[in-house]
């Protein structure tokens, strides 16, 4: 029996945080998922499917992170903190202390404690259909301000993954009860909402079914139950076209701006547009040069600010970067172009990572008419400017954070725009990188939302204040792989946007960061080295993959960097964005690694490399479609690619081959995710829709799939196998909830496991045998455990 680790204080957190923050290109590239005895256990499947399935299993417990301390940004108050995305910040009117944000995937939540070192945040829509927000406003016909609308869409860094496109939430009492409003909603990505009362207007980029119909302004005057579409209508002066963003003047409650692309395909004319009466009807205002700039097909992103004094401000992204950034000073009737913030001898801009299309913040000054301020993607190297070296950049960057800037009209062209972060800080400090909204609280101050989080930039119109962190207790990581190390009892998750952090200690929720970055896939061998675990971690594309070794006080012995050295005339590995990696499960020193241009096989913990699938490219980024060894033939493999099954059962230089049995090849189903029971050597795997299982290595195939559709699932994920001398089961991961189907089931009959987990999208199981615990890490919400007795209870 393993030795538990001992508690331990925070303040002992630096003697253990050992942590690599290699100096990683921070791409953050947005990635291209796709659209998704044996005998007698297999034969149960036939059984017939109950007209009712039950809930069973005990209370998910949430695992952090909240926060990840330190993490990617620099000198933040209090400890580096980050967390997940938070995609729209939504700062109460009256009170400085109360904030409502929307993640990207974790819901909305609300502090009431702003002001506090460490604030405190509930969330309020963990039950929500969808819990993906792509927009979140007070209503301002609401005098209390207890009225908001959340607009449900999909802008994860992580391929835009997110959950089911439902339509609009709203909360009339402070965000204590939400109803969900569709009104024909349903299928569209809500880019911007505009409450007033009983009418509601909504902005949509795009839809599940991308037509001319399904895009634009929506609105509705019938308290939402039911919208109409405004964009293209006879009367209403808005052409046919997608809008990226729906601003409101906080003076005008009639008065909107919204942009319209892709106008020009269908005879009209995409530029920025005006309504004076909520929505119903629309005047086009932008310039000639605004007009040049919006190109349908070039253009990524368009957002707008409107201040307190009738000026208005339009930021233009065109593949990837800012190229226009414009002002006006009567409420939209005439433009003058402002400059485009850059440093360094190449005048490099706010977008190096060229990745505008998500990354783009803006927000006007509330007390001066002429200052306004943008966000963009994440700090340019030294090199990247035109100098020499990695960092310090020229404005005292160290690392790949926040590229925020603020611009006054009121200076001459060329002498307009001052960074916001490093050296026109007090203490150099900067947020975190990929900015997504900014807006000032009642008492002034400028809060930022991206891709760590939630900051605070104290005295914005100076060059003295500092960025200061308000992520506190949110928890909103975008987890797409997670492990458990049972020998230091703590969870390493790989992050969208936030790298690799790991548990400082069981069942807490602070993280400390170990590789930065964007995580890669993690695995853990606890059984090859005694007294040692070692875990495998890397960011994007399979970079810094190394193997770490860490005693069971979670305190790091070292590390090492896999050699990935081919062999065997094999050419070298390519990595995915995040490349899957599996573990053997009867020797954890052979690895298997799903390249993106081939799989390979290592028998030497990675050092050297051999491709065992020329040319086959297992499903990751996101899936991890590898099964890999059991006792009964530790030389097994099988491997998802696509919708088709490739398996292996000699011993090298056996080479994989494909399983024409498998009976969703052609499907367009994608394989997901693989688990092999070790008893038994039967395998199961997930794809889109299905549970299938073979018996005898990819020979023959049986359909678990039994009444798992009455779940209305979404989509399939991942798969786990427990085990219990109660009796066995397969739980499988969905983008609204974890279900299970017993062995006494014949692993047909699926029900629900346990309560109080979020609707986020889980993309990743692992379970804990000897501990009996199940792990989920979902994409917004974090990591989640559950005792796996209770299945059986």
């Amino acid at each position: 029996m393993k030795s538990r680790r001992s508690d331990s204080t925070k303040s002992r957190r630096a003697s253990h945080a050992v942590w690599i923050i290699f100096a990683l290109s921070f791409l953050l590239t947005v990635a291209v998922l796709p659209a998704e005895d044996s005998a007698s256990r297999l034969e149960a499947a036939e059984l017939p499917v109950p007209v009712q399935a039950k809930a069973v299993g005990g209370n998910w417990k949430a695992q952090g992170p909240a926060p990840i301390t330190p993490a990617q940004v620099e000198n933040v108050a209090p400890g580096n903190q980050a967390d997940g995305a938070i995609h729209d910040v939504a700062p109460h009117p009256t009170s400085s202390k109360i904030i409502y944000v929307g993640s990207v995937n974790g819901g909305v939540w609300k502090t009431n404690n702003a002001d506090a070192t460490n604030p405190t945040w509930q969330s309020l829509t963990d039950d929500a259909p969808s819990t993906s927000i792509g927009a979140l406003e007070f209503d301002p016909t609401d005098s209390k301000s207890d009225t908001l609308v959340a607009g449900i869409g999909n802008f994860s860094s992580f391929g835009r993954l997110g959950g089911e496109l439902i339509g609009l939430l709203r909360t009339r009492d402070g965000g204590q009860n939400w109803e969900v409003i569709d009104g024909g909603l349903a299928g569209k990505n809500i880019s911007g909402v505009a409450p007033r009362g009983t009418t509601l207007v909504a902005s949509v980029n795009i839809a599940d079914a991308f037509t001319f119909g399904n895009i634009g302004i929506f609105r509705s005057t019938d308290d939402g139950a039911s919208f109409t579409r405004i964009s293209g209508t006879a009367g209403t002066g808005l052409p046919f076209g997608l809008s990226y963003d729906l601003v409101s003047d906080p003076n005008n409650q009639q008065r909107l701006f919204t942009n319209v692309l892709f106008a020009d395909f269908v005879g009209g004319q995409n530029g920025v547009y005006r309504s004076d009466d909520a929505g119903a009807t629309w005047t086009k205002v932008s310039s000639p040069a605004m007009d040049a700039l919006l190109v349908s097909g070039v253009t990524n992103n368009v957002e707008h600010a409107v201040g307190q004094h009738n000026n208005v401000y339009t930021a233009i992204a065109n593949s990837g970067r800012l190229v226009g950034l414009f002002r006006s000073g009567d409420g939209g009737a005439t433009w003058t172009s402002l400059d485009i913030p850059s440093t360094g001898a190449a005048g490099t801009g706010i977008h190096p990572g060229g990745q505008s299309s998500i990354h783009l913040s803006i927000a006007a000054d509330p007390t001066d008419a002429n200052i306004v301020y943008v966000g963009g993607d994440r700090q340019p190297s030294s090199a990247e400017e035109g100098g020499a070296g990695f960092f310090p950049n020229s404005i005292g960057a160290n690392g790949f954070t926040g590229r925020l800037f603020r611009i006054d009209a009121s200076q001459a062209s060329g002498s307009q725009a001052a960074h916001i972060t490093h050296t026109n800080t007090a203490s150099n400090s900067s947020p975190h990188a990929d900015s997504r909204d900014m807006a000032f609280t009642a008492a002034g101050e400028l809060i930022e939302g991206d891709d760590g989080g939630i900051y605070m930039r104290t005295d914005a119109r100076s060059n003295t204040g500092d960025w200061i962190s308000l992520n506190g207790d949110i928890q909103v990581a975008e987890v797409h792989d997670v492990s458990y190390d049972t020998f230091s009892d703590v969870n390493i998750a790989g992050l969208q946007d936030n790298g690799t952090p790991i548990q400082y200690k069981f069942n807490d929720l602070d993280y400390f960061l170990w590789v930065g970055g964007d995580g890669g896939d993690v695995a853990v061998d606890t059984t090859s080295t005694p007294d040692v675990s070692i875990r495998y971690t890397s960011a994007q594309l399979l970079q810094a993959l190394n193997r770490s070794f860490w005693d069971n006080q979670n305190n790091a012995l070292g590390f090492a960097f896999l050699g990935l050295v081919p062999i065997n005339g094999s050419g070298p590995i390519a990595g995915q964005f995040s490349t899957p990696l599996e573990l053997n499960r009867v020797d954890a020193t052979r690895i298997v690694i799903g390249g993106a241009n081939s799989v390979y096989e290592s028998l030497d913990q990675g050092d050297t490399i051999d491709e065992v699938g020329p040319g086959i490219v297992a499903n990751g980024t996101g899936f991890d479609a590898l099964g890999y060894g059991y006792p009964g033939n530790v030389d097994f493999l099988l491997v998802g690619a696509g919708d088709r099954v490739f398996t292996r059962s000699g011993a090298p230089p056996a080479k994989l081959s494909e399983s024409l049995t498998y009976p969703s090849a052609g499907s367009g189903f994608t394989v997901r995710d693989v688990v092999i029971d070790q008893d038994t050597g039967i395998t199961y795997l997930t794809n889109r829709n299905e549970v299938w299982a073979t018996p005898d290595e990819g020979a023959t195939w049986t359909n678990l799939t039994g009444n798992i559709q009455s779940f209305e699932p979404q989509f399939l994920r991942a798969i786990t196998y427990v085990t219990d001398n109660q009796g066995d089961a397969l739980v499988v991961s969905t983008f609204n909830g974890v279900l299970v189907a017993k062995e006494a089931d014949g692993f047909a009959v699926w029900n629900r496991l346990g309560s109080g987990l979020p609707n986020a999208p889980i993309l990743d199981l692992d379970f804990d045998a000897e501990n009996k615990r199940i792990i989920a890490g979902t994409l917004g919400r974090g990591n989640w455990r559950l005792n796996s007795a209770t299945i059986n209870n």
